[in-house]
């Protein structure tokens, strides 16, 4: 409980550290930067602490126990905080604008695991293959997850560059780069997204249950819109609200995969 806390009090320190700053550049108005040793202290604590609230998580992994939706939902978000704020000490200039929002689904997803325990959700039983399989897909849908946000930015930075409400700042990444990093990761998470299929596909056929019948399918609906905006892109030179479009649907189709079974069976 107080791992889940402090966590939540350092994630919402590193929003309030980078959120004036965005909100001013929003507004057009000058901007100096953040204190980023100060930031990078507070999110690498509130990485930290959040990943020392789910050792009883890494526990029941180990040792063939249960874990419930939303502590699969709060590792997800640790994942994708992670992620991010790697990426960021690596000197990658475009999340800025997508970290508030990032750390914000984090905090939501430590306060829901922490005040509303649900029923148990997956029973991996020393299962190596079916270890792989859902660490792997946790990792996929936190990159199409930064695929989608990723396609909002660069949506809002080109329209408020065509209305000429952005004023010139240091932290506002080009164009071209935000919309380079987002082909990268929408492209990666369609590749990770195929292997989870393929790995899914044999899991499936060894163990049929009827939920894992509805997740193959919004999986493989997820893993056709993604194609379907990739092969746009090459092909036809997609880009803007049709490549956001795919994204975002893409994205509804997988959390429905995720997420959807899970929540019906516990309703």
């Amino acid at each position: 409980m107080w791992f889940a806390i402090l966590s939540m009090l350092f994630y919402l320190a590193s929003v309030l550290l980078i959120t004036p700053m965005l909100l001013k550049i929003q507004a057009g108005e000058p901007a100096s930067k953040p204190n980023k040793i100060l930031f990078f202290t507070t999110a690498l604590l509130a990485i930290i602490l959040h990943f020392a609230n789910l050792t009883p998580l890494f526990t029941h992994l180990t040792s063939g126990q249960n874990f419930t939706v939303m502590e699969i939902s709060s590792l997800i978000s640790v994942i994708t905080a992670s992620l991010a704020t790697f990426a960021l000490l690596f000197h990658v200039r475009t999340l800025w604008f997508l970290l508030p929002i990032i750390y914000s689904f984090t905090i939501i997803n430590l306060i829901l695991s922490t005040l509303l325990p649900t029923q148990f959700m997956y029973h991996l039983s020393q299962n190596i293959a079916l270890f792989f399989h859902v660490g792997l897909s946790l990792f996929t849908y936190s990159i199409c997850f930064m695929s989608a946000l990723y396609s909002i930015q660069l949506l809002w930075i080109d329209h408020s560059l065509k209305n000429k409400k952005l004023a010139f700042s240091p932290m506002i990444p080009p164009l071209m780069t935000v919309e380079r990093h987002f082909f990268r990761l929408m492209l990666t998470g369609e590749i990770l997204l195929t292997i989870v299929l393929i790995s899914g596909s044999f899991h499936l056929a060894k163990d049929f249950a009827l939920q894992d019948i509805q997740k193959a399918v919004f999986s493989f609906l997820a893993w056709l819109v993604f194609a379907f905006g990739l092969i746009g892109h090459w092909r036809l030179h997609w880009r803007g609200k049709k490549m956001v479009t795919c994204a975002i649907s893409g994205m509804i189709l997988l959390s429905i995969a995720y997420f959807g079974s899970r929540v019906m069976l516990e309703i």
